[in-house]
């Protein structure tokens, strides 16, 4: 003789058991563990108003603001070779404009501005490449460069002027706290700092 209970008793036991399979993938595709590990979504940036520190840089350089960009084969061959340099996973290129001024007169000057999701990991692994496509050789040089992340949040500004004529160069760096040891670009008197919270 069966005992009449035990239907409904294997029937409730087995609606939780599918419950608790139905809540334990939903929580693991919430947590993004149904996308391909290093997946990144690129950021959606809108236009980011002038730092003080880029109107500084502008000033350096004799410029306005509204100053138009330089224009022919040279500065198209100079933003292209920037932008292949910073295209990658997580990254967003907000502005690149190539400046040509007197004070640098023949040379050009680069401003780039990057948006990215994962900003120690980009300081670490993505941005040493578009170095060399910032800065030239000689003693006639400038750039300009602005890293925010998803939230327009500041990452790293980087500034560099070397003009004709002047006795030295000039620069700045700021680098968000406690990222300082992932960025390629240090400051002098960064004795101590903290580890790249990035592999």
């Amino acid at each position: 003789m069966t005992d009449s209970r035990a239907a409904p008793y294997s029937c409730q036991k087995m609606r939780v058991a599918v419950l608790a399979a139905v809540v334990l993938v939903s929580v693991a595709l919430l947590a993004g563990c149904g996308t391909r590990q290093g997946q990144q979504t690129t950021p959606n940036v809108g236009a980011l108003r002038p730092s003080p520190t880029a109107r500084s840089w502008f000033g350096r350089l004799g410029l306005a603001l509204s100053v138009p960009v330089a224009t022919g084969v040279r500065a198209d061959k100079r933003a292209e070779s920037i932008r292949r340099a910073a295209k990658g996973p997580g990254v967003q290129i907000v502005s690149l404009r190539i400046y040509s001024t007197p004070a640098l007169a023949p040379s050009l000057a680069p401003a780039l501005v990057l948006a990215v999701a994962r900003p120690a990991y980009f300081l670490r692994h993505q941005l040493k490449p578009v170095l060399p496509h910032l800065t030239t050789r000689g003693n006639v040089n400038a750039y300009y460069l602005r890293i925010v992340d998803g939230q327009a949040k500041p990452v790293l500004e980087w500034t560099g002027s070397s003009l004709r004529g002047a006795p030295y160069s000039e620069g700045s760096v700021y680098v968000r706290p406690g990222l300082e040891g992932c960025s390629p670009i240090v400051a002098i008197g960064w004795d101590r700092v903290p580890p790249c919270p990035s592999k």
